[in-house]
């Protein structure tokens, strides 16, 4: 069974966040889908120590690994966050601070994302564009974003809730039975950071370093692909053969 992992950064368990969310996921028939809340885990805000790749993991002793097998083990994502003085939850904020290192290697791996938000008159794009374009350079392939205000009156109109989520759970139907896919933004953070890593070979082997960003890149296999389309299609349908 495909598991969908949602996390909704609401500090209400009972708000407006849960409730659009819920207007996506009854619509969704068989699948393992899992809720939770930031403060269901314990979550320490990042030291900047840059060692997030050190095999032990983040420095901090907290709940950040149990959130990140969750994140990875999942077939999709759905991030949802209300929107706080015209941008996502601090909760939210510090998750994805601590996961910055996602950015650089493209942890998400093409994984299928789903960005809902909700606002008292505006500010959705405050919260949708900059969780978008995290989710891009994390490797995530956004699927369908939504957002749903109180003014004009969406989160209470029925109508409206009904034909917002059966389109997104429709998406998340058809992607969630394919392999995880690229898209136009992620092929271009592929492309720029594999430059990147291909320029750095020679210096870290020549100077005996071990870097870890350039590490996840050669034991991905990502480093011997153009392309991210190429590399996740060998990558899935191997994995499926």
């Amino acid at each position: 069974m495909k598991k969908i992992f949602i996390l909704n950064a609401s500090r209400r368990r009972k708000g407006n966040t849960t409730k659009l969310i819920s207007s996506v996921t009854e619509k969704l028939k068989d699948f393992d889908i899992e809720i939770a809340h930031p403060q269901d885990f314990n979550i320490k805000t990042c030291l900047g120590c840059h060692k997030c790749f050190i095999k032990a993991g983040c420095v901090q002793r907290d709940d950040l690994p149990l959130l990140e097998e969750k994140i990875l083990s999942s077939d999709l994502l759905i991030l949802a966050s209300p929107v706080y003085l015209h941008y996502m939850t601090g909760e939210l904020k510090v998750i994805l601070d601590k996961l910055s290192w996602w950015a650089h290697t493209l942890r998400l791996q093409g994984k299928p994302v789903v960005l809902l938000s909700t606002c008292s008159t505006n500010g959705q794009d405050t919260v949708i564009k900059p969780l978008g374009e995290i989710m891009n350079y994390m490797g995530g392939n956004v699927i369908a974003t939504a957002n749903a205000s109180m003014v004009p009156d969406q989160i209470n109109n029925l109508e409206w809730l009904d034909s917002v989520s059966e389109e997104i759970s429709s998406r998340i139907t058809k992607s969630i039975i394919d392999y995880p896919k690229a898209n136009i933004f992620t092929e271009k953070i592929f492309n720029a950071n594999r430059i990147s890593m291909l320029e750095q070979v020679s210096y870290f082997e020549d100077n005996d370093i071990k870097n870890e960003e350039l590490e996840f890149w050669k034991s991905s296999g990502m480093l011997e692909f153009e392309t991210f389309s190429a590399y996740l299609a060998y990558k899935y349908q191997n994995k499926e053969s």
